[in-house]
């Protein structure tokens, strides 16, 4: 901790002693005004400003997402207070986790606890939430049970990604980054008007590295990447219509991970020397493997949406139309040793289909309420072949899975203005989920035999929210709440060892949250610091588990959880060439009911990926050279302890004690931004730390994976 806290000090001081040994330079123009840019989201539907919104939510803006390197989703975490994204199969299935809550499945149909939107179009596989952040123009992340407006599967939060829109101006941007471990990326993005009130606007992203792992049997490079994405949209405007159709693809493949496989023995509890109780093996201490059986993953994403606004007289009629297909490849050997022992796949076809209709009041009225009523419609094809090899007379598990899921909700939600100081909101939706579930294969484990399964269910679930806006003034909102969240029910589609798990979906999971929050702008508009306290009760919350003594991921439903803590960002113009941004988390969560089997209880135990506290404190020093100017901005990243995986080790070795990270870049960026360059480096210090176990039980190995190394490299940015 003296270590942290350390390096965390030393950037308070450069913030504040910059002050004191720097020339007070002006940027471009001294006499400008230097004060904080007004930011607006949309997090509820509709455009306003960052600081009446009662929700905590956290907005990057596209030139913030190039300085900040954030090429990845893996990325975004390190910018937004408890928001933690991790993944033992890379491109294929990212698992998204907010304040301690979210989904940790690799099977294919799990359902989100935070959702993701792509312009208001839920990106609902897995496989389909990677490959959208580029060429944006801002995200939103909203923390907190978000089911009135979002609806299902956002006990968690949402994710929004706001998309450049065409404005019938003509302009070209570029972006190209190159870096260390062979890494390059490219973002190109062009519009132009084609008529008075058609525009098109066309980009493209190519992301590539070599990796910075091997596997050393068979000298293949680990922990790659090479990507394609692109995206063409048509805008057509007028005083009463404004309507973007928007066509996407991503195609994505990679060698694979690197983990380190740990044995344990037959009840789980670790080996001294992490050897193998099959083979006998001994991983590496560093970053790379020797395994036997190739790994990869790959996936391709195509999908169209429409966005259309219609004026109806004072009135605003929404529609938003999408369509997704993707698929996924995922391969896995599964002990991580040079022996063929067990090795596995994940193949993955998904179709979906989402439609809403909303209608909404004046901006301006003293009752802002929008209506409104959605469908969503998603078919899946998963197959799940495993061999266990070290079993010779056991044969090849093939699992199909096919299910298709029909849900329609209708909601409404309104905020009444009191008077001037004070507000009332609510909101409400009902959303009914119906599944319907197949399950195939000639031999497996839950049966000893065959299987064949058809099962359906439905959920029909209402969500709700209430709350208080109190103004104080002009510049400070004082809000509390309450919101409620719905995740659904799910069918269990990974490898079944038990008769339990065969054609018997889980529980829904809900989420209670009651949160108090502050927003508030100062000093000349100079400083904002927006906080929030809460506390959620989590009941029902699904979880894979290998049970003690299984084989492999039971997916179940722990019983009851809560989580409480608070939350502060804030941005101050310390001077004409100073700016400092800060963040802080504290999180205290505790599970009240979890026994996976009989004897075991896992009460009093902290939920996964909910650091106990995060730190976060990243200035920047800006001054005048020609008619742009230099900026130098380190960063420091504080995490506290935390446990990586959604479910729990009974012997704590999926505990990630405290560590911190340091970036930073430097550069020049030219008048009005239109042109920059900038070096920068991402984790300075080399800091190794766990970002996922798993507990595996037929392999006899705990999956560890561990964080990329040291990375630096160099940013060009053009606009004309």
């Amino acid at each position: 901790m003296l270590r942290e806290f350390a390096l965390f000090g030393a950037v308070a001081i450069f913030a504040g002693g910059t002050l004191l040994v720097a020339p007070v330079t002006a940027r471009a123009d001294e006499d400008s005004d230097t004060g904080l840019q007004e930011i607006v989201v949309t997090a509820q539907k509709r455009s306003e400003s960052l600081q009446t919104v009662p929700i905590a939510v956290t907005a990057i803006g596209s030139d913030a997402l190039t300085q900040k390197g954030v090429t990845s989703l893996f990325d975004l975490p390190a910018l937004v207070p408890n928001l933690n994204i991790t993944s033992p199969e890379g491109n294929m299935d990212p698992e998204i986790t907010l304040r301690g809550i979210g989904s940790a499945s690799f099977n294919d149909n799990t359902e989100t606890a935070v959702a993701s939107y792509l312009d208001e179009f839920v990106l609902n596989p897995p496989s389909a939430k990677l490959g959208q952040l580029f060429d944006l123009e801002r995200v939103e992340v909203l923390r907190g049970p978000q089911g009135t407006l979002y609806g299902k599967n956002s006990t968690g939060g949402a994710i929004n990604f706001i998309t450049r829109r065409p404005d019938g101006t003509t302009e070209t941007d570029v972006t190209v980054t190159s870096a260390r471990y062979g890494t390059y990326n490219l973002v190109v993005g062009a519009q132009t008007g084609l008529t008075d009130n058609l525009s098109a606007r066309v980009s493209i992203q190519r992301n590539y590295s070599d990796g910075y792992s091997f596997n050393t049997l068979t000298d293949q490079r680990l922990n790659n990447t090479d990507d394609w994405a692109g995206r063409l949209g048509l805008r057509y405007k007028t005083d009463t219509v404004d309507a973007y159709l928007k066509i996407f693809a991503y195609h994505s493949d990679t060698n694979g991970l690197a983990y380190t496989p740990i044995g344990v023995n037959a009840d789980g509890s670790p080996r001294a020397d992490n050897s193998s109780p099959i083979s006998g093996y001994i991983p590496p201490k560093n970053v790379d493997v020797m395994a036997a059986q190739p790994t990869f993953s790959n996936v391709r994403t195509h999908g169209a949406t429409l966005n259309s606004d219609f004026k109806l007289g004072s009135l605003t009629l929404t529609s938003v139309t999408g369509y997704l297909g993707t698929n996924g490849e995922f391969a896995f050997d599964a002990d991580g040793s040079p022996f063929n022992l067990v090795y596995d796949e994940h193949l993955s076809y998904t179709q979906e289909l989402t439609q809403e209709l909303r209608l909404a009041s004046p901006a301006d009225a003293r009752l802002l309420w929008i209506a409104g009523a959605s469908f969503f419609y998603q078919k899946q094809h998963i197959q799940f072949p495993v061999q266990i090899y070290f079993v010779p007379t056991l044969p090849l598990f093939d699992l199909f899975d096919y299910e298709s899921t029909k849900s329609y909700a209708a909601f409404a939600d309104g905020t009444f203005k009191v008077n001037d100081s004070i507000d009332l909101f609510a909101g409400v939706r009902v959303t009914n989920d119906h599944k319907s579930f197949l399950q195939k294969n000639a031999f497996n484990l839950a049966t000893l035999g065959p299987l064949d399964s058809l099962s359906a269910h439905t959920w029909t679930k209402p969500t709700e929210r209430v709350g208080l806006n109190l103004h104080l003034g002009a510049a400070t909102l004082v809000y509390a709440s309450y919101n409620r969240g719905y995740r659904s029910g799910e069918y269990d589609a990974g490898f079944l060892t038990s008769p339990a798990q065969v054609g018997k979906p889980v529980n829904p999971e809900y989420v209670n949250n009651y949160e108090m929050g502050l927003k508030t702008t100062g000093l000349n508009n100079r400083l904002r610091v927006n906080g929030d306290v809460f506390y959620m009760q989590f009941v029902d919350q699904q979880v894979p588990i290998t049970p003690p003594g299984g084989i492999c991921c039971s997916l179940v439903n722990a019983g009851k959880a809560r989580v409480y803590g608070f939350e502060v960002e804030g941005t101050a113009v310390v001077s004409p060439n100073l700016e400092v941004q800060l963040s802080g988390t504290v999180v205290n969560s505790r599970y009240l009911q979890f026994a996976p089997s009989p004897g075991v209880s896992y009460a009093g135990q902290t939920l996964g990926r909910a650091p106990n506290y995060q730190i976060r404190l990243a200035p920047e020093y800006h001054t005048g050279l020609g008619e742009g100017e230099l900026f130098l901005a380190p960063e420091v990243n504080v995490t506290g302890r935390s446990r990586v995986q959604a479910g729990v080790d009974s012997y704590g070795r999926d505990i990630q004690r405290a560590y911190t990270i340091v970036n930073a870049q430097f550069g020049y960026r030219g008048p009005a931004q239109k042109y920059s360059a900038f070096i920068y480096v991402k984790n300075l210090t080399d800091k190794r730390y766990m970002t996922y176990f798993s507990n595996v039980g037929i392999t006899a190995v705990d999956q560890i994976f561990y964080s990329p190394p040291l990375s630096y490299g160099i940013t060009l940015m053009v606009k004309f």
